[in-house]
């Protein structure tokens, strides 16, 4: 629904003044970073842009032509800008964007150019590149002012790790999601073998549809990454620029007046939710989960990281998976589409998976920089085929798939473990960013998302509720699930799938 307000004349001055200082703040910010940057002529600064509104600050992607495809240009402006964002006072909040309208947010890094670097041994370029990149996605987690992440169009790859570790993650009905990085022989990067096991809402107790997305490379609607939990809000394309105008109006005057409810002092991000929430749409009359019941027990069942080591043990439980015949006929399915990926890539999917699931966000992303690393230079027994497959593919354009050389091999554990370490030859750490801290899980994301399985098993413990009870606790009691949409067709999935009645009463209980 779309709002319309006035504010008072005092505000309206108090922003004025606000956007005159943030202005004159942001373009010597932007000098400066045009200076620390004027000994590299390749840089073109159109390729993103930084702009003020009001207390909010835009940074847009626009390269358009290459679907905002990420080089170490933008990835570099965007840190810097950041930093410098991060230490005023004026700035409330940072929205990421495109220029691109609903046709991309972000289509991924511009791998085929780094393929291209690799195939001519220089080795350095590629390297630095995700340095650039993934020091970007660790500011992201970890920064010190709200972000919010419009994913308006195509967000694979490195969209994804532009977006998933924002506290805010619009999706829209143009929003296409993926990681497609099986198809080219590289590996799910840019922090989300960290995210996906602690954001995604349903099936994934054990990261069974965290490593079920990395390995199948499913591309998903907007509909579906926001019932999943890949995006925490759902709002419609004509809806986002009116979004955008109101999230640069918040103040902290909205902040000790307390706008929303009638306390003295919200919190910032509770203010942005609100926000966001007036502009949420909801989701059509049609909408249908992407996944049955029956293939979410298949993917329960055979994607399970705590019972699988490897690609070959995923593949057997898919072989051997029995049940009703769509979900055999599921199981298969998606059992032939693997086999056409690279076995590598699959495996260090699931290793970094295993890894990433239990450790803090810079160890994570540090060691998917030692794993990009180790892929370019192709150092640990020829396994890389990432600067082949993504040439074959991305600069090449074959239509048949790549032809892996490595998976009539037996990979071996300790090889995959090489691959994920650091090596001496090759020394490579993260930019430094000005907040400069780290954590074990993100402190937010699940307050502004739809609810988990783990939060409804966790309410099942504490509290008795029949069915009717839970979906009101959630649908409008719950002070940050009650508005949302698809609250209540989430919370019947988790219902049917793994809650069961009490032998003695109505009330539920958890199946397992």
């Amino acid at each position: 629904m779309l709002r319309g307000s006035l504010k008072s004349t005092s505000l309206l001055k108090s922003n004025s003044i606000n956007y005159l200082r943030s202005t004159r703040s942001t373009m010597a910010m932007s000098t400066k970073i045009s200076s620390d940057a004027s000994d590299n002529t390749s840089i073109d600064p159109a390729q993103v842009l930084f702009t003020v509104r009001d207390t909010a600050r835009v940074v847009t992607l626009n390269r358009p032509q290459k679907l905002n495809a990420l080089n170490t240009d933008m990835c570099n402006m965007i840190f810097k800008t950041l930093n410098e964002y991060s230490k005023s006072d004026l700035i409330n909040l940072i929205i990421l964007k495109s220029s691109n309208g609903k046709r991309s947010f972000c289509a991924g890094g511009d791998v085929a150019t780094v393929a291209n670097w690799n195939l001519a041994k220089q080795y350095n370029k590629s390297v630095e590149f995700f340095k650039n990149e993934y020091s970007l996605n660790f500011q992201l987690a970890t920064f010190n002012k709200p972000i919010i992440s419009i994913m308006d169009g195509i967000t694979m790859g490195g969209g994804v790790g532009l977006s998933i570790h924002a506290p805010f993650r619009i999706a829209s009905e143009f929003t296409k999601w993926a990681m497609p990085e099986m198809d080219i022989g590289f590996f799910p990067d840019v922090g989300v073998t960290f995210a996906l096991p602690r954001v995604i809402t349903v099936c994934n107790e054990h990261s069974q549809m965290a490593a079920y997305l990395c390995l199948s490379g499913d591309v998903l609607s907007g509909e579906d990454a926001y019932m999943l939990g890949l995006a925490s809000h759902y709002v419609t394309h004509e809806n986002l620029v009116n979004l955008e105008r109101r999230l640069g109006e918040i103040t902290q005057v909205d902040v000790y007046r307390g706008r929303y409810g009638n306390k003295k002092s919200v919190d910032m991000m509770d203010i942005i939710n609100k926000a966001i929430q007036e502009y949420s749409y909801q989701l059509p009359k049609n909408y249908r989960f992407r996944y049955s019941d029956l293939q979410l027990s298949v993917i329960e069942n055979c994607f399970d990281l705590t019972k699988v080591k490897d690609i070959k043990d995923v593949i057997k439980n898919l072989e051997s998976f029995e049940g009703p015949l769509e979900a055999k006929n599921f199981a298969l399915e998606i059992k032939d589409r693997l086999l056409k990926k690279s076995v590598v890539s699959m495996d260090l999917a699931i290793r970094l998976l295993q890894e990433n699931s239990k450790d803090h966000i810079e160890s994570s992303i540090r060691r998917d920089l030692y794993t990009a690393a180790n892929l370019c230079h192709n150092n640990v027994d020829n396994l890389s085929e990432f600067s082949e497959a993504t040439n074959h593919k991305l600069t090449l354009k074959y239509k048949e798939p790549y032809s892996w050389k490595n998976n009539d091999k037996t990979v071996l554990s300790t090889q995959i473990t090489a691959l994920t370490s650091p090596k001496p030859s090759i020394p490579v750490s993260l930019l430094k960013n000005s907040v400069d801290v780290t954590w074990s899980d993100y402190p937010s994301h699940s307050k502004y998302q739809l609810p988990t399985e783990k939060a409804v098993k966790d309410l099942l413990a504490t509290n008795q509720f029949t069915k009717e009870a839970l979906l009101q606790y959630f649908m409008n009691q719950n002070t940050y699930t009650k508005d949302k949409t698809g609250v209540k067709y989430i919370c019947n999935n988790i219902i049917r799938r793994k809650c069961k009645l009490s032998e003695t009463d109505s009330t539920l209980q958890w199946a397992d």
